[in-house]
C-alpha cells in the first residue's frame, strides 16, 4: 500500500512537470515593405525609333562658266540665306555688260534717226511730194530700229544676271559639308558640283509605328497633329520635342509599319542629319490614373496581380490590369484604388490572408552631382 502510494504521487509530479514546459515560439512575421498606389496625369504614347533627315539639302551649282577664283566659307561651318560662299571671275562677264550696254546705245540712236525719218515722210506725204511707198518703207525701218532696242536691252539684261551670278550666296541656312571643287579650277555653268548645304534646324524626324498603332493614333490625332518627343540613346540630356506632321498613304505590306515624320526645331543642334534616335508619339495625357511601383506588380497563373495591405495587417491578392508603364511607375487601369498600401519587396513568399511585419522602405542614396 505504501508502494503504490510513492508511485502515484511520483507519476502525479511527472505530469505536472510536463505540463510546466514552455510553449514554442511562434512563427516570425514576414517583413515586407509596402508603397501607396497614387494619382497622375500620365502620358498615352506610342514609343518607336527612327532616324533624322535634313528639312532641305542643296548641292551648289554654277550658273555660269568660269573660273573659280574665292572660296569664301570654311568647311564645316553655318551659312545664311544670302551670304556669299563662291566667286567666279567676273572680268569676262563685266566685258559682256559692257559690250551690250554699247549695243543698246547704237540701237537707240538708229531709233532717234528712224523716228526722224519717220517724221519727214509724213509730212512729204501729207503735201503729196513724196508716194506712199516712201512712208511704208520709213515706217518699217522705224520698227527695225525699236526692235533692235528691244533685243539690245535684253542682251543687257541677260549680260547683268550672269554677272550676278558670278557672286554665289548661300540659298538655305544650313551646315557646309567639304568642298567639292577647289579654288582656281573651271567651273562649267549647270554641270559643276562646288559644295553641299544642308539645313539642321529645324530638323525633321522620320519613324514608323506598327499598323496595330494606327486605331490608337488615329483615335487621337487631330489637325494640330501630336507631340512628339525624341531622345538620343546614350545621352542623358533632355529630351527634344516637336509636332508630327505627316502620316505616309500607305503601309508597308512588307514590314506592316507605317512611315510618319515629325519637325523639330532643334535650336541646341544636338540632332544631325542621319542620326539614329528614339522617338515617343504623346497619343494623349490620361488624366488622375492610378499608379503603382514597378515592382508590386507580380505575374501569374491568372495574369497580373498585387498584394493589397489590409487594415489588420494581413495582405489580399488583387488582380489588376497593367497600362503603360512610365518610369519606375506602373499604371493600373483597373483592380487598384489610390490610396491603397501595396507590397513592393518580400511579396514572393506571401500567400493570400498572410500576416506580415511592415519595414520602413530604404532611404534612396542620394543622386551623385552631374
Amino acid at each position: 500500500m505504501h508502494a503504490s502510494r510513492v508511485l502515484f504521487f511520483a507519476a502525479l509530479l511527472t505530469s505536472l512537470a510536463a505540463c510546466q514546459k514552455p510553449k514554442p515560439p511562434a512563427s516570425p512575421l514576414l517583413p515586407v515593405q509596402v508603397a501607396t498606389a497614387t494619382t497622375a496625369d500620365v502620358p498615352f504614347y506610342v514609343d518607336t525609333f527612327g532616324n533624322c533627315a535634313t528639312v532641305a539639302s542643296v548641292t551648289i551649282v554654277p550658273q555660269v562658266t568660269g573660273i573659280l577664283s574665292q572660296t569664301q566659307f570654311t568647311e564645316g561651318v553655318f551659312v545664311k540665306v544670302g551670304q556669299p560662299i563662291f566667286q567666279i571671275d567676273p572680268a569676262p562677264y563685266e566685258a559682256a555688260v559692257k559690250q551690250a550696254q554699247g549695243d543698246l546705245e547704237t540701237a537707240q540712236a538708229s531709233l532717234v534717226n528712224a523716228r526722224q525719218k519717220l517724221a519727214r515722210q509724213q509730212n512729204l506725204y501729207q503735201t503729196k511730194v513724196n508716194d506712199v511707198q516712201d512712208l511704208q518703207d520709213a515706217q518699217a525701218a522705224e520698227q527695225v530700229a525699236q526692235g533692235n532696242v528691244t533685243s539690245s536691252q535684253a542682251a543687257l539684261d541677260n549680260a547683268k544676271i550672269n554677272l550676278g551670278y558670278c557672286t554665289i550666296a548661300s540659298p538655305i541656312d544650313g551646315k557646309t559639308g567639304p568642298y567639292l571643287i577647289n579654288t582656281g579650277n573651271l567651273v562649267t555653268a549647270n554641270t559643276s558640283k562646288l559644295a553641299n548645304i544642308q539645313t539642321i534646324s529645324p530638323i525633321y524626324v522620320d519613324y514608323t509605328i506598327s499598323e496595330a498603332d494606327l486605331g490608337k493614333l488615329r483615335q487621337w490625332i487631330d489637325e494640330d497633329g501630336l507631340d512628339v518627343q525624341i531622345t538620343v540613346p546614350g545621352d542623358d540630356n533632355p529630351v527634344e520635342t516637336g509636332k508630327m506632321h505627316f502620316i505616309d498613304n500607305q503601309i508597308a505590306s512588307g514590314t506592316g509599319t507605317l512611315m510618319m515624320r515629325a519637325t523639330l526645331p532643334n535650336k541646341a543642334q544636338r540632332l544631325w542629319p542621319g542620326q539614329f534616335v528614339d522617338v515617343r508619339v504623346i497619343l494623349t495625357v490620361l488624366k488622375n490614373a492610378v499608379v503603382a511601383p514597378v515592382e508590386a506588380v507580380l505575374v501569374g497563373q491568372t495574369g497580373s496581380y498585387v498584394y493589397v495591405l489590409q487594415a489588420d495587417n494581413t495582405v489580399a491578392m488583387r488582380i489588376v490590369t497593367k497600362g503603360q508603364r512610365e518610369g519606375d511607375r506602373m499604371v493600373i487601369t483597373t483592380g487598384l484604388a489610390a490610396g491603397e498600401k501595396v507590397v513592393i519587396s518580400g511579396q514572393i513568399a506571401l500567400a493570400p490572408g498572410e500576416k506580415v511585419a511592415v519595414q520602413s522602405s530604404p532611404t534612396p542614396a542620394p543622386e551623385a552631382v552631374k
